[in-house]
């Protein structure tokens, strides 16, 4: 403390003038005079010493504010970048089960092909194929394979309810071209020519509702909600 050796020094000066017996008015009025200075240096020390330890206190105080509000900022980034990479592998695996539907889709249109045309055809070759693809059961030849169960999972309620409507049309036409196929020749076309008709209009029918079943596939890979579950 800097103001020590001067408080020190008018000590041995106020004791050196009681030992004397020596008091004076400037001798009382120099004590006085320096026991107020070194008080207000005191306090004002005292008080220092509380300031700079509150201004400490305030310091800290604004440190820790700042590192709660770079943690509670990383950790938001943190969580946005977990949503986004959710977000992303989920679009990844719904465009991954729409490339299987579309797959599928494919195969049946051109089930439905070899069934209608090898039907109308003249070539053994072609009508063999199309009696062995009739043989297959209706509800089995348009409902999705056992190898797309897990992309199923991904499909919307919208295209498993389309896919559930091809069975009907499906099992029409399949009825339509057996019996057009098993026809005798007679001399009278209008019976023949009435069940071809119906067996195009069914078939017609099932490749209008694969369109349509690509078409909403379409319209769900253009939203950007997660992967859906079935319904």
């Amino acid at each position: 403390m800097r103001f020590l050796p001067g408080f020190l020094h008018a000590a041995a000066h106020i004791t050196a003038v009681v030992e004397t017996g020596r008091v004076t008015d400037h001798s009382v009025s120099l004590v006085a005079n320096l026991l107020t200075v070194f008080l207000a240096l005191a306090i004002g020390t005292r008080i220092g010493y509380v300031v700079a330890a509150r201004g400490t206190v305030h310091q800290m105080e604004l440190v820790d504010r700042h590192f709660e509000g770079s943690r509670q900022l990383f950790e938001r980034q943190q969580e946005i970048q977990r949503e986004a990479d959710l977000h992303k592998r989920s679009r990844e695996e719904l465009k991954t089960s729409y490339e299987v539907l579309g797959l599928w889709l494919h195969q049946v249109g051109q089930t439905l092909d070899e069934i209608y045309f090898g039907a109308a055809s003249e070539e053994k070759q072609m009508r063999d194929k199309a009696e062995a693809l009739i043989s297959r059961r209706p509800w089995e030849a348009v409902s999705p394979p056992a190898a797309a169960a897990s992309a199923e999972f991904y499909w919307s309620p919208d295209v498993l309810r389309k896919i559930r409507e091809l069975q009907g049309p499906y099992a029409q036409f399949i009825s339509q071209t057996r019996l057009a196929m098993t026809q005798p020749e007679s001399g009278d076309a209008l019976p023949s020519s009435r069940t071809e008709h119906d067996a195009w209009r069914h078939w017609n029918e099932v490749q209008s509702l694969i369109t349509g079943i690509k078409t909403q596939a379409r319209d769900d890979l253009m939203t950007t909600a997660p992967a859906r579950q079935r319904a």
